[in-house]
């Protein structure tokens, strides 16, 4: 599968790091979530124009995890490298890794459900189908989203 991938740039700032200036572990967590958002924004989907253009509340973790090889500094410049490696008919799972320079620091992972506005307040929230350009984008990458 030629799936989806972005690549998502930041540099660690003193807010992400503990007293010994390493990065807090769940920061990976906010920068796979920070990545996903990329992915999709450079897929030309935008995350404020397709939820409400879907009629989705989002798409929301179902599973996540990661391993951590090595640490990540203040000031280190990561990069987070994200592609998409499965996508069922409610869900899509998105790889991590990120990396200081050539050194892969840490990989991670999201599965995602598509999740739809309840029809009515208080009603339970509920997975439902990706539509078909979805999936085509997040399997094949853009430019195939009208075969």
């Amino acid at each position: 599968m030629s799936a989806a991938r972005h690549r998502w740039t930041s540099k660690v700032r003193w807010s992400e790091v503990d007293a010994a200036g390493i990065v807090f572990y769940p920061r990976f967590f906010e920068w796979f979530d920070l990545a996903t958002e990329a992915l999709f924004e450079s897929l030309g989907k935008p995350w404020p124009i397709i939820f409400p253009l879907y009629d989705i509340v989002g798409v929301p973790i179902a599973e996540s995890g990661a391993k951590f090889m090595g640490p990540v500094r203040y000031g280190d410049e990561i990069a987070i490298e994200s592609r998409v490696t499965e996508v069922g008919a409610k869900s899509f799972r998105i790889e991590h890794e990120v990396k200081v320079g050539d050194i892969v620091c840490a990989m991670g992972f999201e599965v995602r459900a598509w999740v739809g506005r309840p029809s009515t307040p208080g009603d339970r929230l509920r997975a439902r189908p990706i539509p078909e350009e979805i999936v085509r984008l997040l399997t094949k990458g853009p430019g195939h989203e009208f075969e």
